[in-house]
């Protein structure tokens, strides 16, 4: 590795901010801003673009925290910036985790003694399953050259590490009591993130 990506790791622990991959060992540097988009709000609240090390451990499809704020991101995707053909640091983008939700899988159905009615029964996948869950742009993914007013109401999308698992049919509850079906899988737009297209479950 050239003197060069030792320089930049040196100084992302000088400057750097603290953060640590949820589930993972110890903690990394990184520099961040704001998108330059940073006229929509949208775009400053939920995007972030990061410099980490050439030798980062991070991954697409990792959620990490920031130690002083405790606020969670995904890697979106990690981009290797090359001089004289090595590389010396990782350009990544972040989105910003606005729900912990929990990822349930049908398991038959059970029937009310009373009243004889049917009703799925639900086992849990994961809990804690940090994603970003948003209405879908006219384009039908956060693309942040689209125009962000643009939105529709009737369904929701849900950008979530691959790892998690989740599946067409899961029963996905971002807090207690709302209830959303997995209608779609998108798992080629980004690496390590599949965007989830949603909606409501009456199950």
């Amino acid at each position: 590795m050239s003197d060069v990506g030792d320089d930049i790791k040196d100084t992302l622990k000088d400057i750097g901010t603290v953060v640590s991959v949820i589930g993972g060992s110890g903690s990394e540097y990184l520099d961040f801003e704001p998108n330059a988009q940073v006229t929509k709000p949208f775009i400053r609240e939920f995007f972030l673009d990061a410099m980490v090390s050439y030798d980062t451990a991070m991954v697409t499809g990792d959620i990490i925290e920031f130690d002083v704020t405790g606020d969670l991101f995904i890697v979106m995707n990690k981009t290797p910036m090359l001089l004289e053909n090595e590389r010396i640091y990782n350009d990544t983008v972040l989105y910003k985790c606005n729900v912990s939700g929990e990822i349930l899988r049908p398991s038959g159905e059970t029937r009310d003694s009373q009243t004889m009615l049917k009703s799925a029964v639900f086992v849990s996948i994961k809990s804690d399953a940090y994603s970003l869950l948003t209405e879908p742009l006219f384009s039908g993914y956060l693309d942040t050259e689209s125009e962000l007013a643009n939105i529709g109401i009737e369904r929701q999308e849900l950008y979530i590490p691959s790892s998690f698992g989740i599946q067409t049919l899961d029963r996905f509850e971002p807090t207690s009591g709302e209830y959303y079906i997995v209608e779609s899988i998108r798992t080629r737009r980004f690496p390590g993130v599949d965007v989830v297209v949603l909606g409501e479950d009456t199950r």
